[in-house]
């Protein structure tokens, strides 16, 4: 070939290593561009799309801090999860011997010394304080044993054990006499608050939690309270509870306030 410099050894020996290691069809030079150059256009096509269809995105209006399409979808995530969690469904539970450390992740909200003597205020649905209630008295109520997986939205898990009462069962014993169909629970200096609705805070085994892993709450983990459920990301699960306030509006929440989606179920 014009302009090969190879031998005619190598070049055979280059045909023989073809036929061993390539099945696909041989092409020439101008064959192999021609289809670079219709790969690159056809890859530089999507890009544009992509780049266009994310700027319209960012580019709509908001709705509660993010841009309304993706709202729509979180929303409709909530739908889902909100139907299947109403058909019974419980969280997988694993024996005690399967428990592992977890991390701490967040302490917003825990920043202030922790009272020894901490009592949880109940908020009516008129949003007037009606009782408090001694961190003691929630240690009262029948103890349980929960152990499940502990999600992070970050990506990360934990099998983990909890020891606590349910929160039914302190509903039960300190709930207004007014309906209600929402929780609002805040850290007691209320920079931390998260909202969950009615059948979460009913669920058997969504917890008012004072062990992990068999030992007392340190203050990094939500000492002397916290909530927990296994259907919820941990963005949910309250740490240090200091008040609980009971409503017929979608409270507050932290996260949500930050363009994550309320329910936050996975």
């Amino acid at each position: 070939m014009i302009g090969d410099a190879r031998t005619p050894e190598e070049a055979e020996r280059e045909r023989r290593l073809r036929a061993l290691t390539d099945d696909g069809e041989i092409i020439t030079a101008e064959q192999y561009r021609q289809r670079s150059r219709r790969s690159f256009l056809g890859f530089g096509a999507l890009g544009l799309a992509g780049y266009a269809g994310f700027n319209r995105l960012q580019n709509q209006d908001e709705s509660d801090r993010i841009p309304a399409l993706l709202r729509w979808g979180l929303e409709r995530n909530d739908d889902v999860w909100s139907a299947l969690e109403r058909d019974g469904a419980r969280a997988r539970t694993f024996s005690i011997s399967d428990r592992e450390d977890i991390r701490v992740n967040g302490t917003i909200g825990l920043e202030s010394p922790l009272d020894d003597a901490l009592e949880i205020s109940l908020v009516g649905v008129d949003g007037s304080e009606y009782r408090t209630v001694p961190v003691g008295d929630v240690r009262n109520l029948e103890s349980h044993d929960m152990v499940w997986e502990h999600k992070c939205i970050e990506g990360w898990a934990n099998i983990v054990h909890w020891t606590g009462a349910r929160l039914s069962d302190f509903i039960a014993e300190h709930q207004p006499d007014d309906d209600w169909q929402y929780l609002s629970l805040r850290t007691p200096d209320e920079e931390y608050y998260v909202g969950i609705d009615r059948y979460t805070a009913f669920h058997d085994q969504t917890l008012v939690a004072w062990a992990l892993n068999g030992d007392d709450l340190t203050p990094d983990h939500g000492a002397p309270l916290r909530l927990v459920t296994p259907f919820k990301y941990g963005i949910k699960q309250l740490k240090r509870i200091g008040i609980i306030e009971f409503t017929n509006d979608r409270p507050a929440d932290y996260w949500f306030e930050r363009g994550y989606d309320w329910h936050a179920s996975f």
